[in-house]
């Protein structure tokens, strides 16, 4: 008997128990239910403390950050900024016009919805685009290699303004666009948050690489949609995109043979592999891919020497993500020794190339963010596809 069917009879058993000795306990009981169950069905959870009363927004996949409802006010909390950050950062959103909150006097107050945003990176362009919103951008630093087309027209046309890369930022220019704020990166290194909260341009981490899993990292789009007032439609298409990952996360499984997964290649004298708790890693196992490094505690990419990487992954069935290598005859002429691995012997090697500017702008760094259940889908084709052919494939392309 199913577990779901097991719980019916045991409430069944227990209903008819109650009405036989105790009509009280009986309506008592049913009552509890529909609370259960209509808390259970909400994607709010409200809490009451002696000053007020919060609901947190249920997030379903994200793990590094909180949203919280307090009257008008948003509270977006991050848990961890970046790796072994010591730091808290907290936004409080409250409505245009209205007076800013006195309370949470550590958290930037920032007026919503926001109209003006400055990006510096192409990630977020993604979220914006997932939200409809790239008119909202006004500057953008990287923006040689951005993919979107609306975006790339409207810098070609002024009406964003290129200010420089994402460590040469030209804080006068991005000043001249009148933001209200700045969506920012860090690893530890917090001049541009601190250059563009010095410039009274709010600034806001996105520490989505911390996230675990693709669906985490997607999620954030939440967070990003909060400044627009539209945490409700994100919700709604996060829950979408999800559904479509864990089709095929369920098809994958369904498959005997796992393939297994070496990745990266060498540059400059060291052979990067992905961490056992990457994104990569993570797309791996749910493609039904086995991973040669998944026992490795890494959120990011591995330093290994070649002999380390060789003695492991020489036998492997697939060799994906091939550093800058685009075609097979290169990334053979670049280390002959690479002519001994299985995969580059049976031709089974991919690389993220499919979709790029003539500016050399890859679509996977940008809209993967947002459209994981893509890029799994490629990683189950080219994991277990007998006959794969390039239509198949949405983000890689077969070296």
């Amino acid at each position: 008997m199913k577990e779901s069917e097991e719980k019916e009879e045991k409430l069944s058993v227990f209903c008819i128990f109650a009405a036989q000795n105790n009509p009280t306990m009986l309506i008592y009981f049913l009552l509890l239910c529909c609370c259960f169950l209509i808390s259970c069905d909400n994607n709010e959870t409200t809490t009451v403390s002696n000053t007020t009363t919060k609901t947190v927004l249920r997030l379903h996949h994200a793990n590094n950050f909180t949203i919280e409802k307090e009257g008008e006010l948003t509270i977006l909390s991050i848990k961890t900024a970046w790796k072994n950050a010591q730091d808290q950062f907290q936004y409080v959103l409250y409505p245009k016009g209205s007076k800013a909150p006195k309370h949470y006097p550590k958290a930037l107050k920032i007026p919503v919805p926001v109209e003006r945003i400055i990006c510096t990176s192409t990630v977020d362009v993604a979220f914006l685009a997932f939200l409809d919103a790239t008119d909202k951008i006004v500057a953008l630093s990287n923006g040689t290699y951005v993919y979107n087309k609306k975006v790339q027209d409207r810098l070609a046309q002024g009406a964003i303004a290129d200010i420089g890369g994402s460590n040469t930022i030209d804080y006068e220019t991005a000043l001249t666009t009148n933001a209200d704020v700045a969506l920012v990166y860090s690893i530890g290194d917090q001049e541009a948050y601190q250059k563009f909260n010095e410039m009274g341009v709010p600034a806001i981490l996105l520490s989505d690489f911390m996230e675990e899993t693709p669906l985490g990292r997607a999620e954030w789009a939440v967070f990003v949609a909060c400044l627009l007032g539209k945490e409700v439609e994100a919700q709604a298409k996060c829950a979408q995109i999800a559904e479509k990952y864990q089709a095929l996360k369920k098809k994958a499984a369904s498959y005997t043979n796992q393939p297994t997964v070496l990745t990266g290649a060498v540059y400059k004298g060291t052979w990067y592999v992905a961490g056992g708790k990457s994104l990569m890693a993570s797309f791996i196992r749910d493609a039904g891919g086995h991973y040669l490094w998944a026992e490795d505690e890494s959120l990011s990419g591995v330093p290994l020497d070649f002999e380390a990487v060789y003695a492991k992954g020489v036998n492997a069935d697939r060799w994906i993500n091939t550093s800058n290598w685009t075609n097979k005859e290169t990334l053979g002429a670049s280390e002959p020794k690479y002519q001994a691995f299985k995969a580059f012997q049976e031709g089974q090697l991919y690389n993220y190339y499919k979709r790029v500017t003539e500016n050399g702008g890859v679509d996977i760094f940008e809209s993967a963010i947002v459209n994981p259940h893509l890029v799994l889908k490629d990683f189950v084709h080219l994991l277990h596809d007998e006959k794969l052919s390039s239509d198949s494939l949405y983000y890689y392309v077969q070296l």
